[in-house]
């Protein structure tokens, strides 16, 4: 994410978000810097936080391929083929790396 995109996440927050962000992670996101964006929770709240002033909270991407879609046009510098097919295939991997792992942490 470049730093305009944070810089509106964070100068473009609602209140309610801001409480619920402070509730569920104790953290202040108004006063939050774009180098805390190393930190993965806070580069996810930042993704979120983008696709729901894109979105509006109720009409977020469901669908793989609408994520996808979202993000090959919003995230990367790619192709939006190439980054639709990168974004499907990792989320693939993911899904049967979390299945795998859970059959083999309940066998």
């Amino acid at each position: 994410m470049d730093k305009t995109s944070f810089t509106e996440t964070r100068d473009n927050l609602t209140n309610d978000l801001a409480d619920a962000i402070a509730d569920k992670f104790g953290i202040d996101w108004k006063q939050t810097l774009y180098q805390d964006l190393l930190k993965p929770l806070y580069s996810g709240i930042a993704a979120r936080l983008k696709i729901a002033a894109h979105y509006g909270q109720a009409n977020t991407p469901q669908s793989v391929a609408e994520q996808a879609s979202y993000w090959a046009t919003t995230y990367t510098a790619k192709s939006s083929e190439n980054a639709t097919d990168d974004y499907r295939k990792a989320s693939d991997a993911l899904t049967t790396s979390k299945q795998s792992s859970f059959r083999t942490f309940h066998v």
